[in-house]
């Protein structure tokens, strides 16, 4: 009898543990993809280059992005195998969905266009604002392509998950997130949406210097190990 109940506590552990990374995938999906469109929304207005700016792009990219990020989570649903986690091992980065890798892939175009651009502006001494907006917006659907080719066609999914391995790892407390990026020799890693728990101290009481706890959030967090 002790064994059926501690086999029955083991499946539904087990079952909880996936339905929660299944949430998290597709979550995480849905909100990068909505983040990508409104970048390329964005990077579209710039390649426009209109005198009154119509934002219907960044809606269209916006609402488009989101149904995409959603059918991406499920697409990583469908590569994922069971309560064993999941990873993506990207050409450039390591990131916990394949959403993440076309956002942080639309990223590098953007700012490798910017800088592409900045250049070409000082050679031909055209605005450089110019130069950054084209170069920008360019290279940020030049580094979505490749990203939609990275995530589906480059890229290998792991069984690693960095959410909830990083509690088996025994990372140091800050270093987790509900999502990150590592380079593909863990020589960075970037870390978002983390929960955490701060020291501060209190010096209005009576009893001189206290110390309090807060519950916070990090939004950010960049690891370069030296």
């Amino acid at each position: 009898m002790s064994l059926s109940l501690i086999a029955l506590i083991a499946i539904a552990i087990t079952s909880r543990t996936a339905e929660a990374q299944s949430f998290r995938i597709v979550t995480i999906n849905t909100f990068t993809g909505a983040v990508t469109g409104a970048g390329l929304g964005g990077a579209t207005i710039a390649l426009q280059n209109e005198s009154e700016i119509d934002y219907y792009p960044l809606r269209f990219g916006v609402g488009l992005g989101t149904i995409m990020g959603l059918g991406t989570g499920f697409y990583d649903l469908s590569q994922a195998t069971g309560g064993s986690g999941f990873y993506v091992d990207g050409f450039i980065n390591s990131a916990g969905t394949s959403g993440t890798i076309i956002l942080m892939d639309t990223f590098y175009g953007a700012a490798t266009g910017a800088i592409v651009g900045t250049a070409v502006s000082l050679m031909t001494e055209s605005r450089i604002v110019k130069g950054i907006q084209f170069g920008s917006g360019a290279g940020a659907w030049v580094g979505f392509a490749f990203g939609l080719v990275d995530a589906f066609a480059l890229s290998s999914p792991d069984s690693h998950d960095s959410f909830y391995d990083s509690f088996s790892a025994n990372d140091p407390p800050g270093t987790g997130g509900l999502f990150q990026i590592h380079g593909n020799d863990y020589n960075y890693s970037i870390a978002f949406i983390n929960p955490l728990i701060f020291n501060t101290l209190d010096t209005s009481g009576n009893y001189g210097l206290a110390s309090r706890d807060h519950l916070g959030i990090e939004f950010t967090r960049i690891n370069i190990p030296l």
